[in-house]
């Protein structure tokens, strides 16, 4: 197995992950989104076929497998700009494991990121 495989399934769980503990804190009222619960779930069923989607890809290290890692890797991001900068809330995603979760997954985004740039910069000037 690649290490962007590795990479992309470790970030790809952390993010599933998350969104678990999303729904146990309501996320669609922090977020404002429509359609509660229901529409939460709505959302999430691109996000999971793409993460499934991208592991398969990117372990083939196609070209779609690395623009997905890219997508999967700022996916990895944005819970901590969320939950840690742009929208803090004090009483949500306050726990230990939260945060276990969030700065595990900006980390693992970030390497998945620039791994799979890497991957689609080298490949385009070939």
């Amino acid at each position: 197995m690649e290490l962007a495989t590795i990479i992309f399934v470790l970030n790809a769980t952390l993010i599933l992950l998350h969104e678990i503990e999303s729904s146990f804190e309501q996320e669609w009222e922090i977020l404002k989104l429509p359609g509660r619960i229901t529409g939460f779930l709505i959302l999430h069923i691109p996000l999971i076929f793409l993460l499934f989607y991208g592991a398969l890809e990117i372990e083939k290290q196609t070209q779609i497998g690395f623009i997905l890692g890219i997508i999967s890797g700022v996916g990895g991001i944005i819970p901590f700009l969320v939950h840690k900068v742009l929208k803090k809330v004090k009483d949500r995603f306050n726990r230990i494991v939260s945060s276990v979760l969030i700065y595990s997954n900006i980390i693992t985004g970030i390497i998945l990121t620039m791994l799979s740039i890497s991957y689609v910069t080298t490949s385009i000037l070939k």
